[in-house]
């Protein structure tokens, strides 16, 4: 018998032709499963990554240069609120710092003289270039009473929060507009007066 007719398939193909169909699909099989293994990782690794991603803008950062969420409007100050119906210090419990930011020498020694006639217990005078206005006195957040007792000697007069400024003494800052102190007589009657609230409180 010849080798073609050993050889045959029965479907008429031969037995290289059905060993070469088998080893392509066997190929065929080891790509996809191939493929398939790869996506599947690639897969898993972008989940992880998204997952990672997820968890690190949740979470604060402390990293330099980043920058953090902001909050709007001023920052609460921890402001003593005077009682309804208070009134300023009496002025032998106020300590008070005449600073001059006028071309006129002397003046924050004389008004500094006055203000002891007038029972304040007054510190050394100096100079200052912050002055504005008539005047503007300085206090921190538990010293706005007394404040108000500086206040109510001067014609005008506004007042500016120090948040770093400890205790109840203030400072006087004399400007250009300054006049001089209102009458005692009328500055002892607004010291009856009742202050007005200060914001925040």
């Amino acid at each position: 018998m010849s080798s073609s007719h050993r050889d045959a398939h029965p479907y008429g193909r031969s037995a290289d032709d059905v060993r070469r169909r088998d080893q392509r699909l066997r190929r065929t099989r080891r790509l996809r499963a191939t493929q398939l293994a790869f996506f599947s990782l690639l897969a898993v690794a972008l989940i992880a990554t998204g997952v990672y991603a997820v968890g690190e803008l949740r979470e604060p950062s402390a990293e330099p240069g980043v920058i953090a969420p902001k909050d709007f409007g001023p920052a609460a100050v921890d402001l003593t609120c005077p009682e309804p119906e208070a009134v300023p210090l009496p002025p032998d419990e106020v300590t008070v710092t005449v600073l001059n930011g006028t071309s006129r020498s002397g003046l924050a020694g004389s008004v500094s003289e006055d203000l002891a006639q007038r029972g304040f217990t007054v510190e050394d005078p100096g100079n200052t270039r912050q002055s504005s206005g008539a005047a503007t006195i300085v206090h921190g957040p538990a010293g706005y009473l007394a404040a108000q007792s500086v206040t109510a000697q001067l014609e005008d007069a506004q007042l500016r929060l120090d948040e770093d400024r400890e205790g109840t003494a203030v400072d006087l800052l004399i400007g250009d507009g300054f006049s001089g102190l209102v009458d005692e007589e009328e500055a002892s009657a607004a010291l009856e007066e009742p202050v007005e609230m200060p914001e925040g409180c």
